[in-house]
């Protein structure tokens, strides 16, 4: 009986409604003498799962249909019944077209206009990331070609073996010289 109650409660029914009117009772606790707290009647609260989720999920569906359906809709509509698809017109001979202009729809080209990149652009994008690349092996090859003479050379960088960068030549040889003007005649020999 417990189970079928509690299953009822999950569901947000409750299975075992007590319809007959008798002495107020909450929870296993009989007031039979205290008429003023039930005052004849018997009242429950039916115990169920909460519902906040569903109800912020349909606040925030209709607050982004709100914001973000209509007023597209609208925008469409308007370019579709007001401005319509465009027509194909000569060209003059000292007009060179946009790349947007090659696009029928309204909004079609208001997007490549202001949302897209210029394909010529891309173009030039995508030729210089294949230009990179092509340097890249390149150098790679190169590398390989110097590991090989290495190799054969039996040429390679030893334990002892350090970088040199111009920037800390010029610090070596200016710490030196200072330390040559400190030690004066006594270094010397």
């Amino acid at each position: 009986m417990v189970s079928w109650s509690a299953l009822g409660r999950s569901f947000g029914v409750n299975l075992f409604k007590n319809n007959i009117k008798t002495p107020c009772s909450i929870q296993n606790v009989a007031f039979s003498t205290n008429k003023a707290l039930c005052a004849g009647h018997h009242k429950t609260f039916a115990m169920q799962p909460s519902r906040f989720q569903w109800h912020k999920f349909k606040d925030m569906f209709h607050y982004y249909v709100m914001v973000g359906l209509i007023p597209v809709s609208l925008i469409l509509f308007y370019s579709n019944i007001f401005i319509g698809p465009a027509q194909l017109t000569p060209i003059p001979e000292d007009y060179n077209p946009k790349h947007w202009e090659y696009h029928r729809h309204p909004v079609t080209r208001f997007i490549a206009r202001y949302v897209h990149n210029n394909p010529q652009q891309e173009y030039e994008k995508f030729m210089h990331f294949i230009d990179e690349e092509a340097q890249k092996i390149k150098l790679r090859a190169l590398e390989k070609q110097i590991i090989k003479k290495m190799g054969e050379r039996q040429d390679y960088q030893a334990y002892y073996y350090m970088p040199m960068v111009n920037k800390y030549m010029r610090i070596e040889k200016k710490t030196g010289e200072e330390l040559l003007e400190r030690a004066g005649d006594n270094f010397k020999e």
